[in-house]
């Protein structure tokens, strides 16, 4: 094979396709057709003299040389992206950018009322919902459709690059009327008091069990699942139930409306909670003005 003469943009549309798992998605996060795509890896296999990839149910299958390859090529195109996008300029007073976000919903109001800037009202934000299933987030962030996610959980994908923004302690919070909101919650009253917990699941598991201290064998009379902290809260507000959730928005939240916070009775860990990137945007002018931005006014509401 003749170097000189070789397609290096060839390794960009396979590892697109590797991490897509196929050509439609591939093309679609490159801007070029699906035929393109398909005649990018047939170029690719003839060139390399070895099959890549074989036709599976819905989507198609690598096979130990196309594994092999992608392992061998993926962090050299990132390289190459990093130097690339660390020319880029922005000016926050001039640019033009819509930037696209995930965070928790508890997030949304402070971001959405402080994020944009009456200097230049040509950067522009669209906040999502929080992404439960790790596969679509780390995909979402490589084809660039969220510049950027907030979340307690950490997406294990070499790719990506996170920053710890803060930690944050799980707390009980009962509406006033309540009738343990002046004498609290024990352990037997933990397990026997109906209670409303996070649908979220993470491995199968409901949120809470991530962040027990230590093993422990607990019964939950459980008989609502909201979607989110707030909505938990809101229940709560008006009915004799309990949740979880975090200090800072049991403090932003507890006087409007009318509840009581209370320690647990059991260990828990403090709640983490991470911005997750593409790490080609970590050279990034504009990407690191957006993290600034997110950073300074997460942290405000501490």
């Amino acid at each position: 094979m003749n170097f000189s003469k070789f397609d290096l943009n060839l390794f960009k549309v396979f590892v697109k396709v590797m991490e897509t798992g196929s050509y439609a998605e591939a093309s679609e996060a490159l801007s070029v057709s699906p035929p393109a795509v398909s005649l990018a890896m047939s170029r690719l296999q003839k060139s390399l003299g070895a099959e890549l990839f074989t036709r599976g149910n819905s989507k198609i299958c690598p096979t130990s040389a196309a594994l092999a390859l992608y392992d061998n090529v993926r962090d050299e195109l990132l390289a190459f992206e990093r130097v690339i996008n660390s020319f880029d300029t922005f000016n926050p007073l001039t640019s033009t950018k819509q930037f696209f976000i995930s965070t928790p919903e508890e997030f949304h109001t402070q971001l959405l009322r402080e994020l944009p800037s009456e200097a230049n009202e040509k950067i522009t934000y669209s906040l999502q919902e929080q992404i439960y299933d790790e596969e679509r987030g780390i995909a979402e962030l490589r084809n660039r459709k969220i510049d950027l996610i907030v979340d307690s959980y950490l997406m294990k994908d070499k790719s990506l690059a996170h920053e710890l923004l803060f930690e944050d302690d799980i707390v009980i919070v009962v509406a006033n009327s309540h009738s343990h909101s002046e004498i609290g919650i024990g352990l037997h009253d933990y397990q026997t008091l109906p209670q409303s917990v996070l649908s979220l699941r993470r491995n199968n598991k409901l949120a809470l069990n991530l962040f027990f201290d230590e093993p422990i064998d607990i019964k939950r009379r459980i008989v609502n699942e909201a979607s989110s902290m707030l909505a938990n809260m809101l229940i709560v507000s008006r009915t004799q139930l309990f949740c979880h959730t975090t200090r800072s928005l049991a403090m932003q939240y507890y006087e409007t409306l009318g509840l009581t916070i209370i320690e647990p009775p059991i260990p828990l860990k403090r709640i983490p909670f991470y911005m997750q990137w593409h790490k080609p945007n970590s050279s990034s002018s504009t990407h690191q003005w957006l993290r600034e931005r997110v950073r300074n006014l997460i942290k405000q509401r501490l």
